[in-house]
């Protein structure tokens, strides 16, 4: 039987982050809004096509 460790409940603090990411080929700047304790991406929106 596997033990289940229990989960800490926390509230996402989000800070801003620009990465870029390719899609369909095409490369992308995108802003995501990332928890800073558990690195999850809560939002993401492209800001410009970026330079091939």
């Amino acid at each position: 039987m596997t033990m289940r460790h229990p989960t800490q409940i926390h509230e996402h603090v989000t800070k801003r982050v620009h990465v870029l990411l390719q899609k369909a080929g095409v490369p992308y700047e995108i802003e995501q809004q990332v928890c800073e304790a558990c690195a999850r991406v809560l939002d993401e929106k492209p800001v410009k096509r970026a330079a091939a």
